[in-house]
């Protein structure tokens, strides 16, 4: 059953321990709550697939650019953009993936033009630090 789950030892790119791409879901052995991350992770795809794939990694692109163009780092422009807001917000919520609606990410666009205009000037800017 779609997405397909794949196992590494590492964390993914030194850093992430999930990451959904295409039709593939890699998880890191080092991860703490898995069905959390695959939850998460299984957000993301569905998100994919109503994008048809490639749009939706040229709008995460984008809103990931921008943010990083108004000054923030590497982590803030990560976890504020929509796609991620969204996954975050719901990765806990066992029923989600089944109530999820069509096109749910687009719900979340406020919530990152919001995190755009706060300062995070001077904040942690760990993985671990949610502002």
């Amino acid at each position: 059953m779609l997405p397909l789950k794949i196992y590494t030892r590492k964390r993914i790119f030194n850093y992430y321990t999930g990451l959904s791409f295409f039709i593939f879901i890699w998880i890191s052995k080092l991860t703490k709550d898995e069905t959390r991350l695959v939850r998460h992770e299984k957000i993301h795809f569905l998100q994919q697939v109503e994008m048809l794939f490639i749009f939706h990694w040229l709008l995460y692109a984008y809103f990931y650019i921008v943010s990083r163009a108004k000054g923030h780092g590497h982590y803030v422009a990560y976890r504020y953009n929509p796609f991620e807001i969204e996954a975050y917000d719901n990765e806990h919520d066992v029923n989600y993936l089944k109530t999820r609606g069509y096109f749910a990410w687009a719900g979340y666009v406020r919530k990152y033009h919001e995190f755009l205009s706060r300062n995070f000037e001077g904040l942690p800017r760990t993985r671990n630090t949610i502002y």
